[in-house]
């Protein structure tokens, strides 16, 4: 591959030493033959059907977990394939524990950022805005053992924003976050590529990787089958067109099968779900139109907006069917 001066992380071909065992065999590696490229400034958010396999990959990215065979160089440093060293240049966050638990938010991130050659007061204020900004601003004071292990770790991200360090690894793929922690989130990823880092984080959450993501990857049955743009995920893959919400949607559905050819209709819930099956451009009056002439008046119909959720559902369906 050739020399590209803004990459932070390059894995090519790289397997785990874990397998996954099968009847007391060896059945396959967890991981195999991953192949990454990720640049300075760029938020990633890993994905997958595992979270075993999510978490692994990024313990390796840290180089925390020896790896078996291919390679792996953070900022265009090779790393020892058995050497279980956190890098300086990684800031690894795979705990809610690194928190004291006698001091508050604000306190704790002052501490942790205390060696920075910045003035303390303007510190101080630009900590203190960010968690405003981000929507904690009711947690500023709150003890840090008073916090869940959700919020602890996005302040700890907060620290790793305002360290040294260029790679950002965020390593929760079994959390769960609520609305106000993955906008948190978002406001936090965009500090940290303004400041020329990237992020790396794991998570099985389609919209905090929709909303604090550049670029994503899925991983399935220990491989990547996906690595680009959130927004090309989401364009190539989310095949939704037309979303209508309505109480006799199972009627709907029984009486347009048939009256839209090209589109593929999915009952989901309250919701009828229209989707294109070529590559053409959807005529979305036409759509409506044989809605109407069939006689219905929906009480909700929506152009999809396109989203990682649906492409990942979409992507990950395409590759059970190949199976």
């Amino acid at each position: 591959m050739e020399h590209v001066p803004e990459q932070v992380v390059l894995m090519e071909g790289v397997a785990s030493s874990e397998y996954f065992l099968f009847g007391g065999k060896m059945f396959r590696r967890v991981l195999d033959d991953i192949s990454l490229l990720i640049r300075k400034a760029e938020a990633w958010g890993i994905n997958g059907t595992s979270r075993l396999e999510i978490r692994l990959l990024l313990e390796i990215m840290a180089n925390i977990r020896p790896y078996d065979k291919g390679k792996c160089v953070l900022i265009e440093r090779g790393m020892m394939r058995r050497k279980r060293v956190i890098l300086k240049h990684v800031f690894y966050i795979g705990s809610s524990t690194m928190l004291y638990n006698n001091m508050n938010v604000l306190e704790f991130l002052m501490f942790a950022t205390a060696k920075f050659k910045i003035n303390k007061v303007v510190l101080q204020e630009q900590i203190f805005e960010l968690i405003i900004e981000a929507g904690l601003g009711h947690l500023s004071l709150t003890p840090n053992y008073m916090l869940t292990k959700e919020e602890k770790a996005v302040i700890t991200l907060i620290a790793a924003a305002y360290s040294e360090s260029p790679i950002i690894v965020f390593n929760f793929p079994e959390y769960l976050w609520d609305e106000v922690l993955v906008n948190a989130v978002a406001k936090i990823a965009g500090l940290i590529r303004e400041r020329g880092k990237a992020l790396i984080l794991a998570t099985q959450n389609p919209l905090l990787i929709e909303k604090a993501c550049s670029h994503t990857a899925i991983i399935k049955d220990g491989q990547v089958i996906y690595s680009g743009t959130v927004d090309d995920f989401r364009c190539t893959f989310d095949k939704i067109e037309v979303i209508i919400r309505d109480r006799a949607v199972q009627a709907m559905l029984e009486k347009l099968t048939g009256l839209l050819p090209g589109c593929r209709l999915v009952r989901k819930n309250d919701s009828l779900l229209i989707s294109h099956q070529d590559s053409e451009v959807i005529d979305y009056g036409h759509i409506y139109k044989t809605i109407v002439d069939a006689g219905f008046a929906p009480e909700s119909i929506a152009i999809n907006p396109k989203t990682v959720q649906n492409a990942y559902e979409e992507l990950i369906g395409q590759h059970d069917l190949q199976k």
